[in-house]
């Protein structure tokens, strides 16, 4: 636990200067870089299910649809105009038949699913964040108030896990889902809930100067509500995965933590429906 503290404190101090010093550019590459490292332990952990993924040309996908709906260039007008949606077809096309001719090389069809999961699962769910900067700056907002919005998403994302922890190791009684993940509980979901809720309208009113004018209060209160619902499921797909793959961790690159998919399953679910909220009420 106390590992954990301590890496979680290293990770927000690193992002929080990266973000002040580099702005949404930095934002941009902590998320791709994220994604590719997730996106690589899931492929790994379908290796270890029997799977075979096409590990490369998946995560390259995933990079450009990430980086790309940044700084990629579209024309019209309008909070939405990103190339985020382009390209995601464009490589998810590109990738299909890549897959089938190389797979069909091999004479079997055994990394089609495995790799366009991934290529779905991770980058594309992820790369809300970055239209969330995006659509906040289209908007005619300041680059800050997007960056507020997405770091906003991260930590009522995030601190719904550590609500469900703290609350779960006091109060849980009963299993959320003994048969894949016995140790989360419902008295633990409802904290981490909570906790969201709680952390979400304190961001704001500490931050109400960077956020956007048409994010209001009762927003910052209400939204991370199914916010943290997504997340608790998100964390539950991740750790369906763990169990069928038989390992605890997706990795061990991140001490305390484990893997990049121990950092960012919570963000995975939660991301686009943030995402559908925001642009249906802030820009």
């Amino acid at each position: 636990m106390k590992q954990r503290v301590i890496t979680t404190l290293i990770l927000w101090a690193t992002i929080a200067l990266s973000l002040l010093i580099f702005g949404a550019h930095a934002g941009v590459i902590l998320i791709a870089l994220l994604a590719a490292l997730t996106q690589n332990e899931l492929y790994s952990l379908f290796e270890k299910m029997g799977l075979t993924p096409r590990r490369k040309i998946g995560i390259a996908a995933g990079l450009i649809v990430v980086i790309g709906t940044y700084y990629l260039p579209v024309k019209g007008a309008g909070p939405r105009a990103d190339a985020g949606y382009d390209l995601f077809i464009l490589c998810f096309i590109i990738l299909t038949m890549a897959i089938i001719v190389l797979d069909m090389r091999a004479g079997r069809l055994r990394s089609f699913l495995p790799t366009l999961f991934g290529f779905i699962y991770v980058p594309f769910l992820l790369h809300f964040l970055v239209k969330i900067v995006k659509a906040t700056e289209l908007s005619g907002e300041s680059t800050a108030a997007g960056l507020f919005l997405a770091v906003w998403v991260v930590a009522t994302s995030k601190c719904t896990d550590v609500g469900a922890l703290l609350v779960g190791l006091r109060y849980g009684r009963t299993p959320l889902s003994k048969a894949i993940s016995p140790n989360k509980t419902i008295e633990g979901a409802i904290g981490g809930v909570l906790v969201s809720m709680i952390v979400g309208i304190v961001l704001y009113l500490f931050f109400q100067n960077v956020a956007p004018e048409s994010f209001r209060w009762w927003m910052a209160l209400l939204f991370p509500l199914p916010i943290a619902v997504a997340t608790i499921a998100s964390d539950l797909v991740e750790s369906a995965f763990k169990r069928q793959a038989g390992v605890k961790d997706s990795g061990t690159t991140i001490p305390g933590i484990g893997g990049a998919f121990d950092l960012s399953d919570s963000l995975i679910l939660s991301a686009p429906l943030a995402f559908i909220l925001l642009s249906n009420s802030v820009f």
